[in-house]
């Protein structure tokens, strides 16, 4: 960008409004000031009515939220000039002079225009002091230094205030973000427990109405299983949501890991799920983080399976290596609809959330007689997943 390129928008750059309480502190002030100058170096009624304008600019400046800030200086420093370079009297009065720079360094956002401001406030004590009232012996350099000086203070104060907004903007942004990740966690909860559930007694209902004409006590035990379920899936989501409501830290069941795959696994099996595993090494007693977004995962990948291909076989395999431990879930017979995330399913996007949080990665798709699901975890994952309730 070139120097007249951002000499533009340096220019263009807007003033900060006055806020309620500058605009007393302002009025305030300025009346004191010319108080003080008029007890310490007295002038007569024409040059206080003189110096007028000026007080009626701080206490405009406080009420008008468009004025310029060449114009609320023009009011500041001409009555000054014209006051004490009459005479010598009220020398004080460039006190305005000095909080008028302050003030326009500290809200005006454009550097070149509170440059300019600056220029003739410092310009204005010399004036006077060698040109319009020699004879007075006014010193202009601790007038052009106190001006300086607030310039610097004000430019500061500024940038000040600019990294408090910045601060409160990401804030806000921070607190949306974790709003949005914490509805996100306890919807991929709800949608984890409630979608295993369902697939569950779902397959038990089905087998006994298929078997209830003919066997009434495998039909009775099917059902005896849907309730358990059922029942089950009632005490989980009592404890998800006494986990949501406290703000105590170690009362809450620990959450299942790979330990606990044999136990889901018969459950589906009872259900009339065929699944075949195979598991290797530590993969089969992994716990925190890892171990629980496995768990997660296998269930929501054998409760699509319910859902949909109820009638196919399943393949689980779990591996580990030293770096990472892979799950896979493989459904065989003959390909069966699956969830669009589009339209409203969310159980693969949930699978794969899981697995970023966790820097892992998740692939799911259909092959030629079913579907799979292969996931990939790191085992030095941290040992507390944000997107798992605890």
């Amino acid at each position: 960008m070139s120097w007249w390129s951002r000499l533009r928008t340096d220019l263009t750059r807007p003033e900060a409004p006055t806020r309620g309480e500058e605009r007393v502190f302002l009025a305030g002030s300025a009346m004191a000031i010319i108080a003080v100058a008029q007890v310490s170096d007295p002038g007569s009624a024409t040059d206080l009515l003189l110096l007028s304008p000026a007080l009626l600019a701080f206490v405009l400046r406080g009420l008008l939220r468009t004025m310029p800030a060449e114009v609320f200086a023009a009011l500041v420093v001409a009555p000054v000039v014209l006051v004490v370079g009459d005479d010598g009297v009220l020398e004080g009065a460039f006190f305005l002079v000095v909080m008028m720079v302050l003030y326009v360094a500290w809200h005006l956002g454009s550097t070149a225009r509170a440059t300019l401001v600056l220029a003739v406030s410092t310009v204005a004590p010399w004036l006077v002091a060698t040109t319009l009232a020699p004879q007075a012996g006014i010193s202009w350099t601790p007038w052009t230094a106190a001006s300086l000086f607030t310039f610097g203070l004000g430019r500061t104060l500024r940038r000040q205030q600019a990294l408090i907004d910045q601060l409160e903007r990401a804030r806000e942004a921070l607190a949306e973000h974790a709003v949005a990740e914490e509805r996100r966690r306890i919807a991929r909860e709800l949608h984890d427990l409630a979608g295993h559930t369902l697939a569950a007694m779902l397959l038990h209902v089905t087998g006994a109405r298929h078997v209830l004409r003919r066997d009434l006590d495998e039909a009775e035990r099917a059902l005896i299983d849907a309730e358990t379920v059922g029942r089950s899936s009632l005490d989980q989501i009592r404890a998800t949501v006494a986990a949501l409501r406290t703000h105590e830290r170690g009362t809450d069941p620990a959450l299942a890991g790979t330990a606990d795959l044999p136990a889901l696994i018969e459950e589906y099996r009872r259900a009339g799920l065929d699944i075949d595993v195979a598991t290797a090494g530590p993969a089969s007693r992994l716990e925190g983080s890892v171990g629980t977004a496995l768990h997660r995962i296998a269930r929501e990948a054998l409760a699509n399976v319910a859902r949909h291909a109820p009638q196919n076989s399943v393949e689980l395999t779990l591996a580990a290596d030293d770096d990472a431990v892979r799950l896979r879930v493989v459904d065989r017979g003959r390909p069966g609809a699956r969830p669009d995330p589009n339209a409203g399913h969310f159980g693969l996007v949930g699978m794969r959330e899981r697995a970023r949080a966790l820097g892992g990665e998740l692939d799911a798709g259909p092959t030629a007689d079913g579907w799979s699901v292969e996931a990939r975890l790191p085992r030095a994952a941290p040992d507390r997943d944000p997107f798992v309730a605890s």
